[in-house]
């Protein structure tokens, strides 16, 4: 098992480093590139998550453990959402909130010590979507419990519901893709995402040396990385989900998809990124008005994904990998 706790040197290395620059600075410098951070992480949860990280520093707590006090929130939040206790609404919307900072804060504690780790960032994949299946399904108790009566008026509520959230997934796993995407191609150091057949093969290797939460981590982090690939073979056949496979970083392809896929990519983190669909649920539900999101999302967000989005996803990423000559096996 992953420890939960980091060692004195780990803490004390970190306290050194982060001393050295000055407060905001040590903020931009715990942030993955600017180009493709989510603006409400940037504005509004990597702030607070950036002051929870900063006083964790000197203390022995890892960031496998922030991870996994993101995951119990996210479950209080969902959980609160099913529930009709007084003001249950808005601790689900707290909750839900607290569970995206503490999400942010684990990779921010993580960069200020020098720690990330594969495993850290398999780990918070699959918090995400421990988190999103509770606050979700939560949201959908709440707009269905309003709206059941008559029988085919809450029937055709859970249809939409459905819809709502089997294509918000689509959105959020689309968002991670591009991103890994344009890591890969545009930053020499920073990369994250790993192809299925890596994780695979790493699961494999590594089968009989798990502790429990490794166990329940991997099979959620192998479902969603190959539900994410299926789903990016169907919306752009000229991308590639086989990470692992991209070549080196060069100057010339960062120049080059950076040219056709930029602009994109600013679309993507603005409206479709993970933090922007928690952040909506949590101020919704303290609102008490989650069936507006569900329309924002299921009508506005959809014309965007797949009227504007996916055509000119496809065009940049064939002129992108078409300009730098490179095939992989799973393109189109």
């Amino acid at each position: 098992m992953a420890s939960t706790l980091a060692s004195g040197s780990e803490t004390d290395g970190a306290r050194a480093r982060v001393s050295d620059v000055g407060f905001w600075a040590g903020y931009w410098k715990s942030l993955k590139p600017l180009a493709v951070e989510e603006p409400i992480d940037v504005w509004v949860h990597r702030p607070l998550a950036y002051l929870l990280a900063r006083a964790l520093l000197p203390t022995p707590v890892s960031p496998n453990l922030v991870t996994m006090i993101s995951i119990v929130f996210g479950l209080v939040g969902g959980v609160s959402l099913f529930s009709s206790f007084a003001w249950h609404m808005q601790v689900g919307g707290a909750a839900i909130f607290l569970s995206a900072i503490f999400d942010c804060a684990d990779g921010q504690l993580a960069r200020m010590r020098g720690t990330s780790s594969v495993f850290g960032r398999m780990l918070d994949g699959a918090a995400d979507l421990v988190v999103s299946v509770a606050a979700v399904g939560g949201g959908i108790w709440v707009i269905w419990s309003k709206f059941h009566e008559p029988l085919w008026l809450g029937v055709a509520v859970l249809g939409v519901c459905a819809a709502t959230a089997v294509t918000g997934s689509f959105h959020t796993g689309m968002y991670d893709h591009y991103k890994n995407v344009y890591l890969r191609f545009t930053s020499p150091t920073f990369k994250e995402g790993e192809d299925y057949e890596a994780a695979l093969e790493r699961y494999r290797a590594n089968k009989e040396k798990r502790g429990v939460f490794a166990k329940l981590a991997w099979p959620i982090y192998l479902f969603y990385v190959k539900s994410q690939a299926d789903y990016v073979h169907g919306f752009d056949p000229n991308t590639s989900a086989r990470l692992n496979l991209f070549p080196a970083y060069s100057e010339e392809n960062a120049a080059i998809y950076e040219k056709h896929a930029g602009r994109l990519m600013r679309v993507w983190r603005s409206w479709f990124g993970f933090g922007s669909l928690v952040f909506g649920i949590a101020l919704f539900s303290a609102l008490n008005l989650l069936e507006w999101y569900m329309v924002v999302r299921l009508v506005v967000l959809n014309g965007v994904f797949y009227g504007y989005l996916r055509p000119r996803q496809r065009r940049a990423s064939a002129a992108a990998f078409g300009e730098m000559g490179l095939r992989l096996p799973d393109q189109g």
